[in-house]
């Protein structure tokens, strides 16, 4: 039984790895009701002596009649008994469906009938059919339907098949292409015999034939015996002797002498349905069966738990959360088993299943995979999540060091050609995976071989789409033309990779490769990620139909699936050191997915929880951002897509975790910058691939309370050392402003401004410099800076302003700016400096601080100058029936300083009728509040708000505007207003 139980296991091994073939004889064809082929010869032997043969048919006579026959009777006799037995239409029979379902490579039969072909089609299996040497040049499908000798389909006729004794001892003559295509296949697959007789004249000739040809590389093909009574011993030993593995149905199954399709169903059903778990009872069996399944895979770093439902031949499915799920298995629960055995004793196992024990352990550990899914004990219990390659983590430091470290280890080299690849050296990274291709084969390592396959290839890609885009845009983006790639260097990868094709990669790979590694098949594909992104769109339809429902969720939620399957596919890209994850597919994937839990998350924060909720703990949203979310948001994200996100949902609610984590990250980043930057080349390749997340890096950031050191060094990063083309002086700003929104801003931190302000006032310099800006004005910091010390003068940028001359234009505007923080010194030597002309130059000192406004009135000869010019051209635009719209208009400005007492000009009042809103501030007395818009109160700041309130009259009139108006919208800002000044 034991034998047996390897001979099923050996052709079952051989389905899967695609080097099954069968060999089919008569027999099949008989169940279909075609003679057998002694029946065949009896014919010719009634047409030579008009009766049948008393006796057997030797093997020699079943040659020899049919030549006698042609010979004596002639072709035209010869043909006619042929197209009399096969010019017939027969049905198939269940034995050639079942063949089938045993999924050969290959078939080869010696029928001459079209049953094999008829059930290929109906199957929609393509076979290349080959009956004569003319159909091998013709051949359309890798999978041959070998017709050794010959068919019907030119005609029924003796020459297009092989019967007589002439055709057999001229056969290689004859037919040397399928000669040779099948001694081929005999050569190189698991042969299966079925349909044969032990004596078959044939299984002789061929055994004798394949021996001679293999040698001591013999493969010894199987046999199917369907004769009615089991085999005798001895006939056995001698057969397996000449290099035949025999199945005896006969032993498998009680039959009447004729049920000869019982005897052929008891054996393929056995195939079929054959499971090596089905013996499986003892505790050492079953780790060694699993150890078995599993021990190719322990190379990987990393594993998809969803892809070793293929190890165990969906015997069971292994869920994202790390639980295990029966599935197919009829056999002996082995995987319930040995979860058992990991939490009882395994004082009975031997030692060598012990360490094997330890290494499935592991293994499972390593991997996320839990305990069965009806294990109670562990239902809570969560697999941890941890990437630890250097590149997801951004240790550019680690990975340099890597890359330095001389080893000629193909694991280690296969790293450093990955490392070499995220830190830009593409060309270096690609001849090294060239030469682990070579060197993977001399030492048999095929999975480094297949993966070094995977990332040159994508590489390459990577290469070319780069080079192509510098060529096209480098000189718009870059201000000059990079080339970061000889000509020699481009032209040899084109070679390289000229028609080659992805999808050929895995079905390339040796068969037993295929076998062990069949988790690695989706990565030989170009939708390497279609399966993840069709269950990523269902998961968000199932998310979006509860969110619309208000439907609570328990157990593992579809946001919950969300999370761990991106945790899988980041784990197993980055750990395998996978050049996938620099792709744009697998960043969409990443950026759906979260923003899909950010949206959910958003939901949480903001619905109302009933008592069926509170009941159940539904409660608020559990996300939080993590150190991983944070890292794969700053890796896939545009800055536009965390606006969007921003737009959305309030960022600020959401909980962040790992600061410590994410804070260290932020500084390699920093660190990174700085050390790129103060050198005098770059590497124009990692800097298209760095500069991108440490810019998303930044920004995010501002949701993460930093610490002074964080903040000191990100801020010399931004301020100092990143190119203004990827980031002008005014997004600087920006992005410094939103990192203090947290923490503050430490005392340390704005002396790294000071330096840069006066780092950009002596850029200033030159008469014709322009800065890069975004709506950008030195001011800016200068007001950052008084925001968090009320009282703050900057000693350097005082002592640097009062050392500027007249002739210093540039500088002195760019000074003047910052007056806030100045010392009354450098304030008034700067004004000295800079005369106020005009009415944009009074403006301008008042909102710095450089003039007061209480000071105002003194420059009231140029106000009053700049309204009289103001109201006559607009009276002429109403002339001309234009309403113009001015960006500079102060008109308003200047009725609110009038209105607090600022400015004390009568004159003010000569400008009545101009605008609604100046007259309400001007007179408010003789007002007509039907003209009153409450929107003004929006754009009034707090002193003249608390003003109006403190006006009886004006405030009776607001009043009744604002109650209606707070019953007709839902406007927050006016019941603000309300509460807080009006009641």
């Amino acid at each position: 039984m034991e034998k047996l139980n390897q001979y099923i296991k050996d052709i079952t091994n051989a389905s899967k790895n695609g080097k099954l073939v069968f060999f089919i004889g008569a027999g099949l064809s008989t169940l279909s009701e075609y003679p057998q082929w002694w029946e065949l010869v009896e014919k010719y032997h009634i047409g030579l002596y008009g009766k049948p043969k008393d006796s057997n048919y030797s093997s020699d006579e079943y040659l020899r009649i049919p030549q006698i026959f042609y010979d004596v009777k002639g072709e035209d006799e010869f043909d006619r008994i042929l197209k009399d037995v096969f010019s017939v239409e027969k049905p198939t029979n269940p034995i050639h469906d079942k063949i089938l379902t045993m999924n050969p490579v290959h078939i080869i039969t010696t029928n001459y009938d079209s049953l094999i072909d008829t059930t290929c089609s109906k199957r929609g299996r393509y076979f290349s059919v080959i009956s004569a040497e003319e159909d091998v040049a013709g051949a359309t499908s890798p999978r041959y339907l070998l017709k050794v000798h010959g068919d019907f389909r030119r005609g029924f006729k003796g020459k297009h098949v092989v019967l007589k004794e002439s055709d057999y001892v001229n056969y290689e003559q004859e037919y040397p292409l399928i000669s040779n295509i099948m001694k081929t296949i005999m050569a190189t697959h698991t042969i299966v015999f079925i349909g044969y007789g032990l004596g078959d004249y044939n299984i002789n000739l061929l055994l004798n034939w394949v021996k001679k040809l293999q040698k001591d590389g013999y493969k010894r093909p199987f046999f199917i015996s369907t004769a009615p009574e089991p085999i005798e011993h001895n006939t056995t030993v001698y057969y397996e002797s000449k290099g035949l593995r025999i199945i005896d149905a006969a032993r498998l199954i009680e039959s009447d002498g004729k049920d000869y399709m019982k005897r052929y169903s008891a054996v393929m059903d056995l195939l079929i349905d054959s499971r090596e778990n089905s013996l499986l009872s003892e505790d050492d069996k079953i780790i060694e069966y699993i150890h078995e399944k599993l021990s190719p895979l322990f190379v990987l770093p990393c594993v998809r738990k969803l892809d070793l439902k293929f190890v165990f031949e969906y015997d069971y499915h292994f869920e994202v959360n790390g639980k295990v799920v029966l599935n197919k298995n009829r056999g002996f629960p082995y995987m319930e088993r040995f979860f058992e055995l990991q939490e009882g004793d395994i004082g009975n196992i031997s030692e060598k299943s012990k360490q094997k024990f330890d290494d499935i352990s592991e293994f499972f550990k390593r991997n996320g995979i839990l305990c069965m899914i009806n294990d109670v004990s562990k239902r809570t219990k969560a697999s941890s999540f941890e990437i630890i390659s250097p590149a997801y983590n951004s240790n550019y430091g680690e990975m340099e060091r890597y890359i330095d470290t001389s080893s000629s280890n193909l694991e280690d080299d296969y790293r450093r050609a990955f490392f070499l690849a995220c830190l830009g050296r593409w060309d270096e990274a690609y001849i090294l995976y060239s030469d682990l291709l070579l060197r993977s084969i001399e030492e048999s390592n095929w999975w480094i071989h297949y993966l070094s396959q995977i990332n040159r290839y994508r590489l390459y890609q990577s290469i070319t789409q780069v080079a192509r885009s510098l060529e096209g845009i480098g000189i718009l983006i870059f201000g000059e033309q990079h080339k970061p790639f000889s000509d020699e260097f481009l032209t040899r990868i084109d070679r390289e990779m000229k028609r080659f094709d992805i999808n050929d990669v895995f079905d390339g790979m040796p068969y037993e490769f295929q076998s062990k590694y069949q988790i690695l098949e989706f990565l030989s594909d170009n939708e390497f990620l279609y399966d993840d992104t069709v269950k990523l769109f269902e998961l968000t339809n199932k998310v979006h139909s509860e969110m619309s429902k208000g439907s609570y969720s328990f157990g593992l939620t579809s946001e919950n699936e969300v999370q761990y399957r991106l945790n899988e596919n980041l784990r197993f890209l980055y750990e395998n050191h996978l050049w996938l994850v620099s792709f744009k597919e697998f960043k969409q994937y990443v950026r759906n997915s979260l923003m899909l839990l950010f949206e959910k998350a958003e939901y949480e924060q903001t619905r109302e929880i009933d008592e069926f909720g509170r009941a159940f703990g539904a409660g608020r949203s559990g996300f939080y951002v993590d150190y991983y979310d944070f890292v794969n948001v700053v890796k896939s994200f545009s800055i536009e897509d965390i606006k969007h996100i921003e737009r959305s949902c309030k960022l600020e609610r959401i909980e962040i975790r790992d600061i410590g984590e994410i804070e260290s990250y932020l500084m390699r980043v920093a660190d990174e910058i700085a050390k790129c930057f103060s050198k005098g080349e770059m590497n124009i390749v990692f800097y298209t691939l760095f500069m991108s997340e440490a810019k998303v890096a930044f920004y995010f950031a501002r949701y993460v309370n930093l610490s002074t050191e964080g903040l000191e060094r990100i801020f010399k990063a931004l301020l100092f050392h990143i190119p203004e083309r990827d980031l002008d002086i005014g997004k600087r700003y920006l992005w410094v402003e939103g990192l203090t929104l947290r923490g503050g801003l430490p005392k340390s931190a704005i002396t790294i401004i000071e330096e840069f302000l006066i780092n950009q006032a002596q850029r200033h310099k030159e008469s014709e410099f322009s800065e890069q800006s975004t709506n950008f004005s030195s001011r800016d910091f200068g007001n950052l800076i008084h925001h968090f010390e009320k009282s703050y003068v900057s000693i350097d940028l005082s002592e640097y302003a009062l050392s500027l001359s007249e002739n210093m234009k540039n500088q002195v505007n760019f000074m003047f700016r910052l007056s806030p923080i100045l010392s009354i010194d450098a304030k008034q030597h700067l004004l000295s400096l800079k005369k106020i002309e005009d009415i944009d130059g009074l403006l301008d000192s008042v909102q710095i601080g450089a003039v007061e406004v209480e000071r105002i009135s003194e420059y009231r000869d140029l106000i009053i100058e700049y309204m009289e010019k103001r109201k006559l051209n607009i009276l002429a635009d109403r002339e001309n029936g234009v309403t113009s719209f001015y960006s500079d208009d102060y008109f308003v400005m200047f009725g609110s300083l009038y209105f607090l007492g600022d400015l004390t000009d009568i004159k003010m009042e000569n400008y009545l009728g101009i605008y609604d809103e100046y007259d309400f501030f001007v007179d408010p007395m003789s007002f007509d509040f039907t003209k009153f818009r409450l929107e003004w109160l929006k754009d009034c700041n707090e002193e003249v708000l608390e003003r109006i309130s403190e006006n009886k009259y004006i405030c009776i009139h607001i009043v009744e505007v604002l109650k209606e108006r707070i019953k007709d919208t839902n406007d927050k800002e006016y019941m603000e207003i309300f509460m807080k000044y009006f009641v």
